[in-house]
This record gives structure tokens, C-alpha cells and sequence, in this order.
């Protein structure tokens, strides 16, 4: 975009490679920036620096060897690049990000130059690695469960004081639930300046929602999910394990990549029905081909980006009722809901679902409504553009405030 304003999206994890969650929300941020009329540069950590063009921006890639905690002055000197006397620069961060963000804003102010630095946060690590600890069973085995604990015990040596630097020193705090700011102000205190605000998917940027399909015989249910043990995935192959053996015809992908995946793929192996394929490149054939997916989660604090894609095509879903998933999801009208780690009673939702063709068409609908009120791009677009105003941020093409819920 020769000539637009340049915004600087720090994401850390490289949205060239990865295909979870955080990697597509920046490019439906940067997707979001050119709308606005914005040239977006997005950094991330790679093997060697170099940029890269694609049609969400310009990716840089920064060497930034170590650890997520020691990446920071990198980053920060790679985006203080960016700045110049003839505009301000926005610069926004995600998540742990969020301090490389703010380090770079005083870099291009100590040089003379204007900065607006804003960021999203999704929880805290500590929060969500905790959360891990609760889902790792014996299955696991003895060193993952070693691995994760001592994830946590450098999470709270390190993280956390770089995590509430990075906020306290962001102009905005962006967070997507209600849940999400509460779990801030419990760790960080009441000084933060917290924004609740809508969100979308990158799938929400094409011209179409994909059409209804024709139902599978028999039903096949999806999963997309990093293999971790906050993502209750060996929960989802206990429920479909008792279907199967109570003789429920089904089909189940349980795509997603992570430490766990043997250990899931072991807890499988009785269950013909049940694949893991591992990575999958791209999982938009999977929502399509799908009855049913499965967000089986313990925690998720800062959403799931896999439900927007089911919503927009239109696949009824069943989700735990955790953090803020019930501010997305209504049950009964777009989706079921059910309690995490709780394998009876997922297996009971699934059942239902299976077996009442009528009862997924309904939700289905519901959930292409919901979609279209809520995760649309056009409301996510018009939200951004607000906040990025009111930073100074210089924007196009903004014509009205969305109501947010």
C-alpha cells in the first residue's frame, strides 16, 4: 500500500509458519489495517531477518534467539524502524508481545518522533499454563507432566513481570471478553486501561460465507486444537470413545499439531473412527466437510478463533462452558454447552447431536446468524478503526461506531 500510513502489528510468533490461533488473529488485525487505509508490518521472530510481502502487509522476520522474555529489544528496535517525522506511528502488540510493543514506542519517542502504542491481551501466561496443569493426566506421561510445571515455575520467574510491564505501559489494553479483564485486574491491578472489543477471523474477510452442505452419513465431527493439556482433547477422545462403544455411528478429524499428540493418538488407537492427522496446513475443508465441532477446552481465556470459523460455516458446535466462551455462544440457540473435563457429559451433548439431524440444522443456522451479528468483519473493522482514532491513529474509510456487547 504505497503511501498509507505505516502500523507496526508485533506478534512474536511467526504468522508466515504458524496456523493456531494467535498467528490468524494478527492477520485478521492486518487484514483489518488495510481497510482503514493502513500499510501493516508485522514482526515476528525467525531464524534470520529478512521481510517478506503478502497480501495482508509486509512481514518482517527479526532474529531474536532465546526465549519469548529476552525477544523484546529485538523487536523493538526492528519496529522503531518504522518511524519517521512526517507520521505517527501505531504500533500494537499481542499478548506477551505486548512489552516489545511498548519498548519500541519509547525508542521512536526518545528519537523525536510520534508513537501510539496500544495492545490485546488474550489472560496471562500464568493463567493459561496453570490451566494446563489441571488437564494433564497419567496418559501423559511422567516427563510432559515435569515439562509443564516447569514451564509455569519460568513463567512466574520471568514472564509475568515483562507480561504487566508491557500492559501498564500500552495506552490501550484490547481484550475480547469481560472474563479476560477480570483475570488482568486480578494479576495486575485495577491501573490498566481496558477495552473490550469485538473480534473476527481472517475467514471473515472473503466475499462469502461458504454455502450449506449436505449432511454426512454418518455424522463427522472436527476438532482443531494444539495438542496441549489445556485443550481437553484426550477429554473429547474419552467422550467419543463411549459413543463408539455404545454403538453411535461417527466420523471424527482431531486436527492440531503439540507435545501431546502421541499421547492422544495412543489414547485413540481402540477407536477406528477417531483420526489424528497432526498439522494440517489448511483447516477451512474441515469446517466445511464437518457436522459437529468440538471445543472441548478447560481453558480459553482469550477465545477461540476455531468456533468463529465454525459459526461462519455454519457447523453447530459444542463448546465448555469456560472463561469467555458463554459471552460468545448461547446454548441452545447457536451451540450446546457443557461443563470441562467432563467426559459423561460431553459424550451426552455429542449423542444428541448425532442423533437429531433437526437439532444441528437448527443450531447451525443459529450459528451463521450469530457470525453475521457478531464476528462479522465489517463490525471488527469499524471497532479497530475507532480505537486507532481516538489513538491518532490516522484511519480511512470509518463510518460508524459498532455496538459493543
Amino acid at each position: 500500500m504505497a503511501g498509507a500510513p505505516p502500523i507496526a502489528l508485533v506478534s512474536g510468533k511467526d504468522v508466515l509458519q504458524g496456523v493456531g490461533g494467535h498467528e490468524t488473529y494478527v492477520r485478521a488485525h492486518a487484514l483489518a489495517a488495510q481497510r482503514l487505509g493502513l500499510d501493516p508490518h508485522i514482526f515476528c521472530v525467525g531464524p534470520r531477518s529478512r521481510t517478506v510481502a503478502t497480501d495482508y502487509g509486509t512481514v518482517h522476520h527479526v532474529r531474536a534467539p532465546g526465549p519469548a522474555s529476552m525477544q523484546g529489544p529485538p523487536l523493538a528496535n526492528a519496529v522503531a524502524e518504522l518511524a519517521g517525522p512526517d507520521h505517527l506511528l501505531g504500533i500494537h502488540g499481542f499478548a506477551l508481545w505486548a512489552s516489545a510493543g511498548a519498548m519500541a514506542g519509547r525508542l521512536v519517542r526518545r528519537r523525536g518522533f510520534r508513537a501510539a502504542v496500544l495492545c490485546n491481551a488474550y489472560a496471562t501466561r500464568a493463567y493459561e499454563v496453570a490451566a494446563m496443569q489441571d488437564g494433564l493426566g497419567a496418559h501423559h506421561g511422567s516427563i510432559n507432566r515435569i515439562r509443564y510445571r516447569a514451564w509455569l515455575a519460568w513463567i512466574r520467574a520471568a514472564d509475568n513481570r515483562l507480561e504487566r510491564w508491557g500492559y501498564a505501559n500500552s495506552q490501550l489494553v484490547l481484550v475480547n471478553y469481560a472474563s479476560v479483564e477480570r483475570i488482568l485486574r486480578d494479576a495486575y491491578g485495577d491501573g490498566l486501561n481496558i477495552r473490550r472489543t469485538p473480534y473476527a477471523t481472517t475467514d471473515a474477510f472473503a466475499d462469502a460465507p461458504p454455502p450449506p452442505r449436505r449432511p454426512n452419513d454418518p455424522p463427522v465431527v472436527a476438532c482443531v486444537s494444539r495438542q496441549d493439556p489445556r485443550k481437553g482433547v484426550d477429554v473429547l477422545i474419552r467422550a467419543l470413545g463411549a459413543l463408539s462403544d455404545a454403538g453411535v455411528p461417527f466420523k471424527a478429524h482431531l486436527a492440531g499439531s503439540g507435545r501431546l499428540l502421541e499421547p492422544h493418538r495412543a489414547l485413540a488407537r481402540d477407536f477406528s473412527q477417531i483420526e489424528l492427522p497432526g498439522r494440517v496446513e489448511d483447516v477451512r475443508p474441515l469446517f466445511a466437510e464437518s457436522d459437529i465441532y468440538v471445543l472441548p477446552s478447560l481453558a480459553e481465556a482469550s477465545g477461540s478463533v476455531s468456533v468463529l470459523e465454525a459459526l461462519r460455516a455454519g457447523t453447530p458446535v459444542i463448546s465448555t462452558r469456560i472463561d469467555g466462551m458463554p459471552e460468545d455462544l448461547t446454548d441452545g440457540d447457536d451451540a450446546l454447552l457443557v461443563d470441562p473435563n467432563d467426559a459423561e457429559g460431553l459424550a451426552s451433548a455429542l449423542r444428541r447431536l448425532l442423533t437429531d439431524r433437526e437439532l444441528r440444522e437448527r443450531l447451525a443456522a443459529g450459528a451463521r446468524q450469530t457470525h453475521e451479528t457478531r464476528f462479522s468483519a465489517e463490525r471488527f473493522v469499524t471497532a479497530l478503526g475507532s480505537i486507532y482514532t481516538e489513538l491518532e491513529i490516522p484511519v480511512a474509510g470509518l463510518d460508524s461506531d459498532p455496538t459493543i456487547q
